[in-house]
């Protein structure tokens, strides 16, 4: 049986966790295909995790199709990602900030409550995208998500890594080390929401950058922060973004209590 999508291999929407992402058109709707070789043992992952999940602040799956090469992953169309708004490519419809940065918390709450660690938390797996006439942010990208223990932690695998800019020291210091690998811990999630909260509202300055994106991992693991660009029409985020990016990966805000300190500001 033949693939029942087409896509244009010359329009290359971005590169996800291993693969390719092209626009396309499945059952008449136009669409996100994501391409995966077929030998990556890693893709089902991908798929397994997505399949079961429906939020309407996370990128939805439609299908999965195969030929002998691939595996295409067919997905929800977004409007473009945050990096695309942070360097003007983006400047559509959008929610208000406070409500962007719910519906954020709100799809990674989601996500955790669902056992799973998504570890790829940055601009270019957070989408702008049309829920019915709304436009909404949808967390995207799952190829790095893994299950969750019932305490939160997940195992760490040689070579799995995330946007690095956006990692939790303590995930950079295990990428750094040649020891036994320990285990990693949810909130390191929240570590990376906190940092694209940031950026979000600054449109495109990391909280840890000196003016250099080279040293962001190193500020990043020796806890020096920059946030004296925050604008002061958006000085009710900056406690909880300082609490989302505690160097101490247990002292960090719960996704609740982001959550419940956002929504103060949406019903205002």
């Amino acid at each position: 049986m033949g693939l029942t999508f087409e896509f244009d291999r010359k329009t290359i929407l971005g590169k996800g966790a291993y693969g390719p992402v092209f626009a396309g058109v499945w059952n008449n709707v136009t669409v996100a295909v994501k391409r995966i070789q077929i030998h990556d043992l890693l893709s089902d992952r991908e798929e397994s995790t997505m399949k079961d999940l429906s939020h309407r602040n996370v990128v939805k799956l439609y299908t999965v199709e195969e030929d002998e090469n691939f595996k295409y992953l067919i997905l929800e169309l977004g409007l473009a990602t945050v990096n695309d708004y942070c360097i003007d490519k983006y400047n559509g419809t959008m929610p208000a900030d406070p409500a962007a940065l719910y519906q954020m918390a709100d799809g990674l709450s989601y996500i955790h409550g669902r056992g799973l660690v998504h570890r790829d938390i940055s601009t270019g797996n957070v989408l702008f995208a049309l829920n019915g006439d709304e436009v909404v942010m949808k967390i995207a990208d799952f190829g790095f998500c893994k299950p969750a223990s019932e305490n939160g932690s997940f195992s760490m695998s040689e070579g799995d890594k995330g946007t690095k800019r956006f990692l939790a020291p303590e995930l950079l210091r295990i990428m750094g080390s040649s020891h036994e690998k320990p285990r990693g811990k949810i909130t390191s999630d929240i570590f990376s929401l906190g940092c694209l909260f940031f950026v979000f509202l600054t449109k495109g300055i990391h909280p840890f950058s000196d003016g250099s994106i080279h040293t962001i991992s190193l500020n990043i693991l020796s806890n020096n922060q920059f946030l004296g660009s925050l604008e002061e029409r958006h000085n009710y985020a900056l406690p909880l973004i300082q609490g989302m990016i505690e160097a101490d990966p247990e002292k960090r805000l719960t996704m609740e209590n982001v959550k419940g300190s956002l929504k103060l500001y949406i019903d205002a």
